[in-house]
This record gives C-alpha cells, sequence and structure tokens, in this order.
C-alpha cells in the first residue's frame, strides 16, 4: 500500500514546490516593480527640483542683469524685445577684440562739411572708452570734484554723472589750435518735474581745472524732459568782450537715449553737432586762447531719482583747419586741390570734392566775398598761360554759381599767369605746385 501511494504523494510535493517557487518569482517581481516605480518618482522629483533651481537661477541672473549699473537706450530696449539681433549699431560694429566699438568710431572719410554735417578725419590724440576701468569704479583717467561711477548702457560703458560738479578728462598735453571732441551723451528717468535745474554743459578753458575757471567759454543744455529742452545756452565769463545767448533748438525728442556730440574747434571758431545736425556756430567762441583743455559740466544730477547724465565713447582729434577759416584770412590761402585737363580749363572730377566744400561754405555765410585767381607753371608761352589762368578762374566761378546759386556779384575773377611762381618750375613737383587756385575775401 505505501508503495502504491508513494507517486502521488511526490507529485504533490512537486506541485507545492511549483507553486511556491511562482510565489516566490512573483514576490521579487512585484518588489522590482515598486523599486522600480520608486526610483522613477525619485528621478522625477529630482527633475522637478533641477528645473525649479534652473528656474531660479535663471530668474537671479535676469535680476542681476537689470540691475541699476545696467541700462539700455531706447534702440537698446527695442532689439532686446524684438530678439532677433539684426539692429545696425548707429556708429560701428564691435571689432573682433570685444573692445568697446562706441558709436563715436572713427572712419577713413576726408574731411567734410556739407549741408551741416561734420566727419572728423584726424590724427586721435585721445580715446577713452573706460575699456579697464571696473563697474561701479570712477574711471582711472578722469577728475572731478562731484561724484561718479562707470555703468554698462547697451553694450559698452559710460561715465554716469552725479551731483553738480565738472567732469574732466586727464589729456597728455594741451589741446591743439584746431580739433574735433567727440562724444555719447546718454541720458535716462528724465521724467520727474523736479528737474528743471538739470544740465548738461560743454566748457573750454585755459588749464585742466576741475572746478570753474576765471575764464571760459561754455555751451551749456537743459535737461529737463518736456520742459524748457528747446535752447543751447552760449556764454563767455572773465572775458573783455562778453558773449551770452541761447540758441533754439529743440532735442526733447533726444533725451532718455544716446545723443552724438561733435564739438569741433578752428582757431576761434567753435561748432558743436548733434548727430548729424549743427546746432551752434560762433566765430570768437574760444578767442584769448581758450579750448586748450575741457570740462564736461552737469548740475543738479539726483541719484536718488534714478536719474542718468552719462559719458561714453570720448574721442580728440587734431583737424586742419576748416575752409571758412581760410577764407577769413586777410591773406586769403591757394589750393591743388583744384585740377584742370591739360592745357584746358575744363575741370577734373577730381576737384568737385573740394569744389563742393567751398560752395557750402560760401552757401552758409552770404556774407563772404571771394576773389578767385588762376596761376599756372611756366610750360608754354606767358601771354597763353595768362588767358588760360583766368579762364581756370572763370571756371572756378562758373561752377560754383550753378550747383550752388552763389551770387555772381559775391565772387570776382582774374588770372596772374606764370608770373607769381612759388618755385623755379624745376621739377615736376615745382610745376604741380604753381598751378594752383587762389582766393582771397574782398
Amino acid at each position: 500500500m505505501k508503495t502504491h501511494l508513494f507517486p502521488a504523494k511526490a507529485l504533490i510535493l512537486g506541485l507545492i514546490l511549483c507553486f511556491s517557487s511562482q510565489v516566490n518569482a512573483q514576490s521579487k517581481f512585484i518588489k522590482d516593480l515598486k523599486k522600480t516605480a520608486e526610483e522613477s518618482a525619485k528621478r522625477t522629483v529630482e527633475r522637478n527640483v533641477e528645473q525649479k533651481t534652473s528656474e531660479a537661477t535663471d530668474k537671479a541672473f535676469e535680476s542681476v542683469m537689470e540691475a541699476p549699473n545696467i541700462f539700455k537706450s531706447k534702440k537698446g530696449r527695442a532689439k532686446t524685445e524684438k530678439g532677433d539681433g539684426t539692429e545696425e549699431k548707429r556708429r560701428g560694429e564691435a571689432n573682433s577684440s570685444g573692445k568697446n566699438p562706441g558709436p563715436a568710431a572713427s572712419g577713413s572719410h576726408s574731411e567734410i562739411s556739407i549741408a551741416g554735417q561734420f566727419i572728423p578725419n584726424g590724427q586721435i590724440m585721445y580715446q577713452d572708452n573706460f575699456e579697464r576701468d571696473a563697474l561701479g569704479d570712477f574711471p582711472a583717467k578722469w577728475e572731478t570734484n562731484s561724484g561718479g561711477e562707470i555703468i554698462t548702457v547697451d553694450d559698452f560703458k559710460a561715465l554716469r554723472t552725479s551731483g553738480t560738479g565738472f567732469f574732466v578728462p586727464m589729456l597728455p598735453r594741451e589741446l591743439p589750435e584746431n580739433y574735433a571732441v567727440e562724444f555719447d551723451l546718454f541720458t535716462f528717468n528724465l521724467e520727474y518735474k523736479g528737474t528743471t535745474a538739470l544740465r548738461f554743459g560743454i566748457h573750454l578753458v585755459e588749464q585742466p581745472l576741475i572746478s570753474k575757471a576765471k575764464k571760459g567759454a561754455e555751451i551749456e543744455m537743459p535737461l529737463w524732459y518736456k520742459g524748457a529742452s528747446d535752447y543751447f545756452q552760449v556764454e563767455t565769463y572773465g572775458m573783455p568782450a562778453k558773449i551770452s545767448n541761447k540758441i533754439p533748438y529743440d532735442y526733447t525728442d533726444k533725451l532718455n537715449d544716446i545723443i552724438h556730440f561733435t564739438l569741433v574747434k578752428n582757431g576761434k571758431r567753435v561748432r558743436l553737432f548733434l548727430d548729424d545736425t549743427k546746432v551752434v556756430d560762433i566765430p570768437s567762441l574760444a578767442a584769448d586762447n581758450l579750448g586748450k583743455y575741457i570740462q564736461f559740466y552737469v548740475r543738479e544730477v539726483d541719484l536718488q531719482k534714478n536719474l542718468v547724465v552719462a559719458l561714453a565713447n570720448l574721442k580728440i582729434t587734431e583737424e586742419g583747419e576748416d575752409l571758412r577759416s581760410k577764407l577769413l584770412r586777410a591773406e586769403g590761402f591757394s589750393t591743388t586741390a583744384i585740377l584742370f585737363q591739360t592745357a584746358s580749363d575744363k575741370l577734373q572730377p577730381s576737384s568737385f570734392e573740394f569744389l563742393n566744400q567751398l560752395g557750402e561754405v560760401l552757401k552758409s555765410d552770404e556774407f563772404i566775398r571771394v576773389q578767385i585767381i588762376g596761376h599756372t607753371d611756366s610750360d608754354g608761352d606767358e601771354a597763353s598761360n595768362q588767358t588760360l589762368s583766368e579762364k581756370r578762374a572763370a571756371s572756378v566761378a562758373a561752377y560754383l554759381q550753378e550747383k550752388f546759386g552763389i551770387a555772381s556779384n559775391r565772387m570776382q575773377t582774374s588770372g596772374k599767369g606764370e608770373t607769381e611762381p612759388l618755385n623755379n618750375n624745376a621739377s615736376t613737383a615745382e610745376k604741380a605746385a604753381n598751378r594752383r587756385v587762389e582766393f582771397k575775401k574782398f
């Protein structure tokens, strides 16, 4: 009987063992599934924490980028809002070295003074873009009797002024007789009704002082947004002959943004350009040795109101004497920039640049009357050269009359032929120097 039941017990035992193995496997599967779910949930939590941390970091970064020492102009804000990065800079693109390009970047143009514009072309004597100055510091190459700090405007640095006082670049030497000063003025938040006293000015003085000089000339502008921002105050002080006048010009729409300034000094004459428009032109503003140094002046820049009046991209170039000053000389001047075809009075196209500048000067000042005198070299016979010199002078006058409308009674023409040489006509270069046109006022 026992022998008969043994296989059945063995079968039952086998089934039990098999079922137990399946249960254990199923239990292990459930445990593994639970562990996987827990790990997945843990990774989800970690990802959420990471995302929130990233968002917090981005928010903190944005907060830093919107800190009080970082500003954007109207164009800069428009570019950020568009997000396309296609906005062109008004004065030049950043160079590959990463230096401040500055809206006052120089070009390779010839000197141009046409229809109120002026493009400096001289040798750079001084330039400061605050590249090596740290944010929050006062720049190393400047002096002041007030206060200020370096800030960022768009993609360049600027000197933010404060209080009431003078801000003076430490020039290596005194400025020459003829020069141009270019810089950008950034103003921001000029919306307060209590800013009626806010002003910005440029002073021309004899010495590099950080206080008001005993003698000087100034061009100042109110910065009262939508208030009295419609004139420039031009004045001399400590001078025997005093100049004091208001030059009307409404620049309100230029405030709360970047304005490019170009101040040009030619002897005593001083001109001021805002962007490409001439707004001041005073023949004797820099008389009596004024203008050897410059001072920038601000008044009532209240930082508690978050007002910003900042200077940037300063550049000073040594320029040549302007045509108007040359025309006003008692002795006049001569030029070889006016060229004619050989043995002819027909102008060469290369002469037009100079003649166009001359035409604009005569057009802008109707009181200038000029003698135009032709000269030749000694090639050919004397009688023919005399006639040719007269025709060439007449050709210059005809060009000025036809293109610029200069009245014929403002010009006198004559010729000297070969009778007044500057040299012996012994070489090609000497002959070229003698083929000239002379201008004298009358």
